[in-house]
């Protein structure tokens, strides 16, 4: 009986063994070079280049955030492929409400992304605010407008054709 218990105690931890040293370490850490910002993986490869001069993210385990030299905020997935821009919000990328944030494709239309990369509402709306309760509040028409008694240079859209979409579509 004791023969069967050792038995088994150093199977199991050579199984173990095996399996933490099987696993391949998928993140990306940031770099620093002459200023700028990119990200090796764990063999210390350059996967994104440090040519970013602002990074959100110092780890990448699913996505990342930098920003390029014109203030827009890309996306980044672990491997080091570019997926889309992010919506600017509070000077860094939008909040995730839901489990989604808003992007930007090239025309500044807006459309959803998850928290792990993925494309959940390609960008079509010309403004639309975060989900809430399964809902958020879209046009596609209207008028970017700057608050002139706000300090802080408050942003807000206008338009008289609003709507709402569902995050189930």
């Amino acid at each position: 009986m004791r023969t069967s218990i050792k038995l088994f105690i150093a199977i199991f931890t050579v199984v173990l063994l095996f399996a933490c040293y099987g696993k391949e370490d998928n993140r990306l850490f940031v770099i620093e070079k002459d200023g700028l910002y990119g990200y090796t993986n764990a063999k210390g490869d350059t996967v994104i280049d440090c040519v970013y001069p602002l990074v959100y993210t110092d780890t990448i385990t699913q996505i990342g955030f930098v920003a390029d030299n014109t203030g827009k905020i890309k996306c980044f997935n672990h491997k080091g492929k570019y997926l889309f821009d992010v919506f600017k919000y509070d000077n860094g990328p939008d909040y995730p409400s839901e489990g989604l944030f808003r992007i930007v494709d090239k025309e500044g239309l807006i459309g959803f992304a998850d928290t792990i990369g993925n494309l959940v509402i390609p960008p079509r709306y010309r403004f639309a605010y975060p989900f809430t309760n399964g809902k958020a509040k879209v046009t596609d028409t209207g008028k970017l407008l700057i608050d002139s008694q706000d300090i802080d240079r408050h942003e807000y859209w206008q338009s008289d054709k609003w709507y709402f979409i569902s995050n189930t579509n």
